[in-house]
This record gives C-alpha cells, sequence and structure tokens, in this order.
C-alpha cells in the first residue's frame, strides 16, 4: 500500500475521523464517515473514500471521490458503480484542479473544506 494514501489516513484521523479501508476499480480507498455540509444533501451522512489516480501526495491530490450510499453529483465525466465490502459505491473522477494549486499548504483538511464541499455545493 502507498505511503500516499496511508498519509491520507493519518491526516483524516488527526482530523477526528474514523476511517475504513475499502477496494475500488480505481485502487486502494480510505474512507470515512461524512455529514454532507452543502446543497440538496445538506445534512445527509454518507460514507466518502479517497484514491489515487498519481501517486505524489501532497503535491498530487486525490482524484477519485467515491461515495456511499452512491450519490452522483451530475457533473458527468469518469462516474462508475461498483460493490465492494457488501456495499454499493460510485466513484466519481473529480480532481480539485486549480483549487487544489492555489492553496497555501496542502492537505486533506483543505481538501475536505475547498474541494468536497465544493462538489456537493451544486448536487
Amino acid at each position: 500500500m502507498s505511503d500516499d494514501i496511508n498519509r491520507i489516513k493519518a491526516e483524516l484521523e488527526a482530523l477526528g475521523y474514523e476511517t475504513s479501508w475499502s477496494d475500488s476499480p480505481h485502487g486502494k480507498v480510505v474512507a470515512f464517515n461524512y455529514t454532507v455540509e452543502t446543497g440538496s444533501h445538506r445534512g445527509e451522512k454518507v460514507t466518502v473514500g479517497v484514491s489515487f489516480q498519481e501517486i505524489g501526495y501532497p503535491d498530487y491530490p486525490p482524484h477519485w471521490i467515491h461515495v456511499t450510499p452512491p450519490i452522483d453529483d451530475g457533473k458527468g465525466g469518469a462516474v462508475e458503480r461498483y460493490n465492494a465490502n457488501g456495499r454499493e459505491w460510485v466513484a466519481m473522477s473529480r480532481p480539485p484542479g486549480e483549487i487544489w494549486d492555489r492553496l497555501p499548504t496542502k492537505h486533506m483538511g483543505a481538501y475536505i473544506s475547498e474541494h468536497l464541499r465544493r462538489i456537493w455545493k451544486d448536487v
């Protein structure tokens, strides 16, 4: 298992999230329980997972966002439903792009507050 995914797991746990591992068509996923903060799903509790397309965190952030129960953000692109660990998931290709590039410090707290919040805002 890559040092990158283990570092993300440690960062999430330092933020107070309980984490778990899951497998996916897009590699090993570190997952955590998350309460949607904005948008039409505000207040819903889901499990969110992240995985990489490229290693090199924190320079390269998690590329894939996995959600169970599946909620598709409707933005198209690469979206795939799959089953793992007895649960149905949706994996969405959602790299943070320029938001990540502009951050003064790159860590999972910023990924959640800047990137995940932006994704849920319009859903």
